[in-house]
């Protein structure tokens, strides 16, 4: 009897620069595992603004912010909530279920200028603008807020993808949902890609229903 020879495994890399796809993360790497056994899914967390698509990191990246250049296709395929995370011993909101725009207005609020979804023009229709401070990490993000030094915004898989003891997050009920999106290079799109937008996809509508 022939040897048995290995089985050959294809590795898809799925990038992203903050928070993966939240609560949907361990489900779609264990259907993914299960539906693609020749085609191992594998997160790679790279801050860069294509999370790490434009650096080579990954073949296709999980982003919260449109996609610009030319080079590269993208596809929306959920909608997710916008948080506000503060300290958990806030004196004012420790006790609020949900806040508003306004309210996020009076407060510092950490900002990461390359890949967060945070920016002045979300506040347009306020009377006042917030005073920001920018951050590019998020441990620095989590631990500044974590201290009471400042406030964030941020899409709602961060609160599962990044929970931390004496950070609390809330919804904030004014603000619009945040599209996530897959992203990849035009000329070469991966192999399996369809069926990756098409589970995720699916994830996140399940939740919606």
């Amino acid at each position: 009897m022939p040897p048995k020879l290995p089985r050959l495994v294809t590795r898809d890399l799925l990038g992203y620069a903050w928070a993966a796809l939240g609560k949907h993360t361990p489900k779609l790497l264990r259907d993914w595992e299960s539906a693609h056994p020749d085609r191992e899914l594998r997160l790679v967390r790279h801050n860069s603004p294509t999370g790490g698509l434009c650096e080579g990191s990954c073949d296709v990246a999980i982003v919260r912010r449109s996609v610009e250049d030319a080079q590269f296709d993208s596809v929306i395929v959920g909608l997710e909530k916008r948080m506000i995370a503060f300290a958990a011993d806030d004196a004012q909101w420790s006790r609020r279920r949900q806040l508003t725009m306004s309210e996020v207005a009076d407060r510092p609020i950490l900002m990461d200028p390359r890949t967060g979804t945070t920016n002045m023009q979300l506040w347009a229709g306020v009377d006042h603008q917030p005073q920001f401070i920018e951050s590019f990490d998020v441990d620095e993000w989590l631990n500044t807020i974590a201290a009471g030094h400042g406030v964030g915004t941020t899409a709602e898989a961060t609160a599962h993808h990044h929970a931390r003891p004496g950070v609390v997050f809330r919804p904030i009920k004014d603000s619009p949902r945040i599209p996530v999106r897959l992203a990849w290079w035009r000329e070469n799109p991966p192999g399996g890609l369809t069926e990756l937008v098409d589970a995720v996809t699916k994830l996140y509508a399940a939740a919606r229903n």
